[in-house]
This record gives C-alpha cells, structure tokens and sequence, in this order.
C-alpha cells in the first residue's frame, strides 16, 4: 500500500500474484492520513423513499476514483445480475471483455447462496449473521458489487478493490485535496475486473473483505486502520477464503508494527495485513471466539479503547500491553510446536503461523547492535546450544528507553517443557541482564521477545534501538577483594578474580545503604592482563556515609558471584 497524500477515503487490500504483481485494496487511503472526513458543501439531503427494484439491464452512472490522477471520474454501468442481498453492475466497457456472464453467475452465487465455509450460505449471511447488516442509505436492501476497470497508480500495486465511505453521504461533499466529490448515495463495493482474479475465488475473498469494511463503517466510521483491516481479514476467513499471501508475508516479516501503518513501504505491502488478521484470530481463540470479534466490530471507540473497553465489557478485561505480550509470544512460539509443550496463552488455536524468530545464535559470543524496535512491534532474539559440551548462557540488552519495554523470555527445557517468564528492565538506565547456569544441560533452547508499548496520543511514532550481547561459559568461581583507597579518602575499589578461566562474563556491582540504593548494578571493568583476569569496580562514599553498613553485592545476570559489607 503507498501512503501518500491521497489517504482518506480507501481502506485497501493487497494480495500478491505470481508473478509479483501486488493488488492492492483501495481503502484506507486518504482518511489514514488526513484523518477526518469530506466535509458537506451542499446541505444534506432527505433520506429518499425505498427504491423500487431494478430489472436487469438497467443502466446507470456511478462516480469512480482515479488513483493516478487523483480526481472522480464517471463510468456507465449496467445492472447484469440480482440476487436477494445484491446487485452486480459491471462497467459498460468491461462487459464480455473481462466480465462474463458466468463471472457475475458466480459472483451473485457466493455473495447470496454458497461460500467454501459453508455451502448453505453466501458471504452477505455469514458476516450479518455475525457482524450486523451494513447501512441502507439508498433504501433498496441491497449491496451494489460494481465491476470496473479501476485507474490505478499502476508500477507495482493494483488496487483489488474499495469501499468508500463518502458514498454513505448524501451530495457533493468537499475533499481537502481533490475538492469537490460526488456521493453515489448507495452502498457499492467497487471491484476491479481487469485483474486475472477478477474470474476466481480471490475476488469473492475481496468481496468478503470489503463488506466488512462496510458494516464496520455503520458503527464505527473513524475506526483506526489496524482495527478494520484485521476485522475485514477475519471476515475472509470466516467465510472460508484463503490468506495464504497474507500469512506468507507476515511470516516473512514478523517485526512490523500491529499499530502504525504509516511507515508501511511497498516490500512490507501484506504484512501489515497478516500481523492485523493474526491479531483477531488470536482475539478469537483467547477471548470469547467471533462473538468478540464481533463486539469490536459494532463498538463505536476505536483503535486500543475499543478492543480493551470490548473486553471488558464481555467480563475479560485486560490491558491492551498485556494482550499484545501475550500475543508476540505466541508469535514466535510457533516454531517451537513439534519441539515442546507450549501452553495457553502462548498458542494458536485455529489458523496457527509459523513465525521464525528475527535473529538466531548457535556460536558465542553473539552481538546485535542498533537494532531498530518499533512501537506495539515485537523482535524475537533464539539462542541454541552450541556444543555438547556448553554449559551456562549469560544475556544483556540496552536501549536508551527506560520505560515501556517489555521483555518476555521462554525456556525450552531437555523435558519438553516450555516456560515463559517476564524480564523487568532496570528503569534507571534501560538495562536488564540474564544469566542461565543451566543452559546447555537443562535448557535447550531459549527465546529473548522484546517489543515496545507506549499508547499515548502519540504511539505510533515511537521507537526505540537496542544492543544485546550472549556469552557462554559456566560462571565458575571468584576471590573478591574490597579496598579502600589508601591515598584518596572515600574511595574504593572492589575486585573479584576468576580462579580458573573463563569466558568473559558480564559482572555488574550493586550497593545499598540503610535501604536506599547507591548504585545499582553498575558493570564491572573487564581487564585482561596476558593470562590474568580481572574485573574492577571503583566508586566514591560521600562523607557522611559510614562504610560499615554498605552492603555490596556482585552478581552476573540474577546469579548471586559474591556479597558483602564494606569495612574500614
């Protein structure tokens, strides 16, 4: 999808040919980036009387958008096809050159009567059954599925198909960029027919897509694009359409943002999609199933307020932080399925990804720096043993960000127990250290998942960067020394020194004083002098503190090395 200044009224669906081609939905467009809707220049209309019912071959003009030229345009269309919830008009010019009898045949068929979920029931049953009727505002109790050839951007995306929410208005209404825009004054969903799909099940998938977006725009009109395109890929599924391209490409890129599709470039085009759909499914397997789905649906908050508030009102309340850890977790579980037992929360029950983790370790020490972590995105760091012989892991992360990061850690142990943990990270400078004694003989595996969470009005923009650092090696043991300074008063040095070798080790130094700590776990100089180790941490006592009771403490990762009292 190309975000540019003609973001409104378009909330579009992609799919991927192929051969390369992108097809795009047309969407979210303008209304993502300028964020409110057209204006009314005329006063509105009254709402007309129920419209009688049209006779095949009836013709009619319909105002269409062209994508290049970023203007309305108008086609003539005739009415080919009528079923009990819809009519199929097809563009004057595609008639018998992209659109065929059967095409239409087929389409009525799927929206009225049968769809591969459920052969009894066609597209338009499943999701009111479900979801809610769409708007009626041209009185006739029906869909409008308007075949057309869309003017698109062309290069690398076609636009699928759209829903645009202008025509739930009445008259001419006023775009900031485009100007003055006609309403239809129906409820259409516009389908390109010169895309190869335009004759298979992929644009009934695309019919699916966009009907959600059009009950969802009766209850919800400003819903936020995350939110409505996750709904709509789950209303795909739901009647039994194929997200293969959708999954595919989420899989391939796990660590774009679920929340901020501004940034979203055209090599990233369907992830955004398949992270926003797998978001729903996991709603639907962990909270309350397509009634849940439904409920957020027809809620009128949007975006986070909407899904907390929805819970909550269902009897599950829960933070929407919470939900998301939870959720990135079972992301990257997945490959661990025929490896161990992962238990709820941390799984799928229906549609299941298989999400590889963004880095993977088998050789230490391993590093990562500048790692770029966007926000509500989520980075899976996998460390494998290396060797039959390797015993004990230690791990560090940094980021500049002191606050929101959550950090969550899963174990696979030699039983085939997997157990996830949450990591706090040091809010004094945005550190956390891990060590893992066992690694290599009780562990196998090990997943370290950070992802960041700030839902102020500003979220989608913010990021962060990080390093991590892995070191093997069992932690061994060490003579410590405290000393005083003897030339400078209220200076001291602790030292602590490896008694057999050992890999480098991240050793931090922690000191409190009558509850109140002085330094919390600051690292400790490595210092390497051709055989010899040491590793040295100095520090200064103001005067009034009495060095009798502070207590140290040395530690690599939670491991306790050595502690004490410092003494005169």
């Amino acid at each position: 999808m190309r975000f540019t200044i003609f973001t409104f009224f378009f909330l579009t669906l992609f799919l991927f040919t192929q051969d390369g081609e992108a097809f795009r939905c047309g969407t979210p467009y303008l209304k993502m980036e300028l964020g409110h809707q057209p204006t009314s220049e005329v006063p509105t209309a009254p709402a007309p009387p129920a419209a009688p019912a049209l006779q095949i071959g009836f013709q009619r003009p319909f105002f269409a958008i062209d994508f290049a030229r970023k203007q309305q345009y108008t086609i003539n269309a005739t009415l080919r096809a009528s079923g009990p919830h819809c009519y199929i008009f097809v563009e004057d010019s595609e008639w018998r050159e992209t659109v065929t009898p059967l095409t239409v045949q087929n389409i009525q068929r799927a929206f009225d009567s049968a769809t591969p979920a459920d052969p009894r029931r066609g597209i338009y049953d499943i999701l009111t059954d479900n979801f809610d009727t769409p708007p009626d505002i041209d009185g006739n109790q029906k869909v409008i599925l308007l075949f057309l050839g869309i003017r698109d951007i062309g290069n690398f995306t076609v636009t699928a198909g759209y829903f645009m929410p202008i025509d739930q208005q009445r008259g001419i209404l006023h775009h900031p960029t485009l100007g003055p825009i006609r309403s239809n004054e129906a409820d259409i969903l516009y389908l390109n027919s010169k895309i190869r799909y335009a004759n298979s099940a992929e644009i009934e998938a695309v019919i699916a897509h966009e009907l959600q977006h059009l009950i969802h725009w009766k209850h919800s009109p400003n819903e936020e694009i995350w939110v409505d395109e996750g709904c709509a890929g789950y209303a795909t599924f739901l009647c039994g359409y194929n997200l293969y391209q959708h999954i595919q490409a989420f899989q391939k890129t796990p660590n774009i943002s679920l929340t901020d599709w501004s940034q979203m470039n055209q090599t990233h085009l369907l992830a955004h999609y398949g992270a926003a759909f797998f978001f729903m499914q996991y709603l639907h397997d962990h909270y309350g199933g397509t009634p849940t789905v439904a409920a957020i649906i027809k809620n009128r908050l949007d975006g986070i307020n909407g899904i907390t508030h929805t819970l909550a009102a269902r009897g599950m309340p829960n933070k929407f932080s919470n939900i998301f850890s939870d959720w990135k977790v079972a992301n990257y579980l997945s490959t661990w399925y025929p490896l161990g037992n992962v238990k709820t929360p941390f799984r799928y029950n229906t549609s299941i990804p298989v999400i590889k983790p963004l880095f993977s370790h088998d050789t230490y020490p391993a590093t990562g720096r500048n790692r770029p972590l966007a926000n509500f995105a989520s980075h899976a760091i996998e460390y494998k043993v290396a060797n039959a012989g390797q015993a004990g892991l230690t791990l560090s992360f940094t980021t500049q960000r002191n606050t929101n990061v959550d950090i969550k850690v899963a174990y696979l142990y030699n039983t085939g127990e997997v157990l996830v943990e949450s990591l706090p990270l040091k809010t004094t400078d945005g550190t956390t250290t891990l060590d893992i004694p066992t690694f290599g003989t009780i562990v196998q595996r090990l997943m370290f998942i950070p992802s960041l969470h700030v839902e102020n009005q500003s979220f989608s923009q913010q990021s962060i960067n990080y390093n991590y650092d892995a070191d093997e090696g069992i932690l061994g043991t060490y003579i410590t020394h405290v000393l005083p300074n003897s030339v400078h008063p209220n200076y001291w040095e602790i030292i602590a020194i490896p008694s057999e070798a050992t890999v480098a080790h991240a050793l931090t130094v922690t000191l409190t004083y009558q509850n109140r700590t002085l330094h919390d776990a600051k690292p400790m100089v490595y210092i390497q002098n051709n055989k010899q180790v040491t590793y040295r941490y100095a520090f200064h006592l103001k005067p009034e503190i009495v060095p009798t009771i502070v207590a140290w403490r040395i530690t690599r990762g939670d491991t306790i090395v050595d502690e004490g009292v410092l003494e005169d």
